[in-house]
């Protein structure tokens, strides 16, 4: 059972504070219940215990069952972007080998439910506060609004019918709920994100969302909801009007994209995943906080660069995806990584040659001298060489960090970018001068011309549908792109797809023990 926030909890709330991250992951205090019961007696007192509770509710975001490993898992190792190579899987995912027992499946559910059991108890209980800033107030209330449709968009994305849950949990006997429709969990989350765009202002804090990641979240809610009734995607037959959704979402997108200046496209795309410029660039619109220098287990740091590189304990990949720049360590010299998230070379191929972002998924290494040690082919799998035989294929540098403290870094997971609303808006604007506009612009950041002029409406949203997938690979938006698009069994060819679980993956078995509803 989750414990009773008390001082002890109150001293792990400041670390929180500290650092803007979650509490550690594997293995945690809340290992033993299924929905994060905890008692508030006592504790909401303060404008400080409120913000408090608010970051507690972020933390399982970061926590590797939910979102710093096993988004992964669920959502891109599923698809084309990558592949086994016949060797040993941390995850049978990648084979789609899975059933209702599942771990990932479990875990996924699990924190996602403690995540939204700690928002429910924010909203109950800092609504009722009167010694706090009605400013701060406003604000705390609406990141927990945000935060629960957050997390409710990943369940309803992920499985489909799920338990709604409006109200804390606060004891054993309250863990039945009955299941939500598909509708009425997409009810739920636009009216929350609603609501926190209401009460939420504009300001950056990363790891926290603010008014405009409530407004990019509800535009992608929308362009989810009319790409999956147009493209006839299982379960939302009950959307009427696909246009009406599309309508919907450009009109949150361009609130995003023309009517605030915190925000913005950065014009260099590998600024765009430098560790150093997190905190000051204007791309990521939310995502998680880790640091390198804190303590605890993964979930307060990140292991993604190791996910991702190689099987080799010293990596020096290229300074730059344009020439020149010399080279840089992707972590501290002295760690190995652990090749898990491994890039399919077919998908590499689709990339046009002169995409820079082709170029964020790694080809050469390199020695601290520049010196070239191995080149990426998908024959090195069979060498002799022990370098090359690791290098069998490239790897993601979207999650490197030169200046990592052994296995501690501070990359993150990007949630939600401004890239990606300017696209969601392109889909929903049609092929019309904005939205040309703004395909365009993310295209020419890659180093790309324009998108074919003159394309009607369904050719222009299949090109947005593609920039999409390079836009955003390797950042655990695959599978729910497949899906919103009614495109899992066509685009998945590298592995057998479980064809029952295509669109939605079944409920837990122990949730579906526990939860009799």
């Amino acid at each position: 059972m989750d414990l009773k926030i008390s001082i002890a909890m109150k001293k792990i709330y400041l670390y929180i504070t500290l650092f803007c991250v979650g509490l550690s992951s594997c293995s945690n205090f809340l290992e033993e219940d299924p929905y994060g019961v905890y008692s508030n007696k006592n504790y909401y007192n303060t404008e400080a215990d409120a913000l408090s509770a608010l970051l507690y509710a972020y933390s399982p975001i970061n926590y590797i069952e939910y979102g710093a490993r096993f988004l992964f898992y669920l959502t891109d190792v599923t698809t084309n972007q990558y592949k086994n190579y016949g060797r040993v899987n941390e995850t049978n995912l990648y084979i789609w080998d899975c059933n209702p027992n599942t771990d990932e499946f479990l875990y996924f559910f699990k924190y996602a439910y403690i995540s939204i059991n700690r928002t429910n108890s924010v909203l109950e209980n800092v609504v009722k506060m009167n010694n706090i800033d009605q400013k701060n107030k406003n604000q705390i209330l609406g990141e927990a609004y945000f935060l629960r449709a957050f997390n409710y968009f990943m369940l309803v994305r992920t499985y489909g019918e799920v338990p709604l849950r409006k109200k804390s949990v606060q004891g054993t006997s309250g863990t039945n709920a009955p299941y939500g429709s598909i509708q009425e969990i997409y009810q739920l989350i636009i009216e929350d994100l609603e609501h926190a765009i209401d009460l939420c202002g504009i300001s950056k804090h990363q790891g926290r969302a603010d008014k405009v990641g409530a407004q990019a979240l509800l535009a992608k809610v929308y362009v989810t909801l009319a790409s999956s009734k147009m493209t006839g995607a299982p379960g939302y037959d009950w959307v009427e009007d696909y246009e009406a959704m599309y309508a919907k979402a450009a009109g949150y997108a361009d609130e995003v994209l023309n009517k605030q200046t915190t925000y913005a496209l950065d014009p260099d795309l590998l600024r765009v995943y430098d560790v150093n410029h997190f905190s000051d660039g204007t791309e990521h619109i939310f995502m998680t906080s880790m640091n390198r220098e804190a303590s605890g287990m993964e979930g307060t740091y990140s292991q993604l660069p190791q996910m991702f590189g190689i099987g080799l304990p010293v990596i020096w990949i290229s300074s730059s995806i344009t020439g020149g720049a010399g080279v840089q360590k992707v972590i501290d010299g002295n760690q190995t990584c652990w090749s898990v998230f491994r890039v399919d070379g077919d998908f590499y191929n689709t990339f046009d040659d002169l995409d820079l972002r082709k170029k964020l998924m790694v080809t050469t290494i390199y020695n601290e001298n520049g010196t070239v040690l191995a080149t990426w082919s998908p024959d090195n799998i069979n060498s002799s060489n022990p370098t090359e035989n690791a290098f069998y294929q490239p790897f993601c540098r979207k999650y490197t960090d030169p200046n990592s403290l052994a296995n501690r870094t501070s990359a993150n997971i990007y949630l939600i970018r401004f890239a990606e609303v300017a696209l969601s808006y392109a889909e929903a604007a049609g092929p019309t001068t904005e939205g040309y506009r703004w395909v365009n612009a993310v295209r020419e950041r890659a180093g790309l011309g324009d998108l074919t002029p003159g394309l009607d409406k369904e050719s222009f949203r299949k090109a947005i549908w593609e920039e999409l997938t390079f836009e955003l690979a390797f950042e655990g938006h695959g599978l729910f792109e497949l899906r919103r698009t009614n495109r899992v069994m066509q685009e998945i060819t590298n592995k057998e797809v479980k064809e029952a679980y295509a669109y939605f993956f079944p409920i837990p078995q122990r949730e579906q023990d526990l939860n009799k509803q």
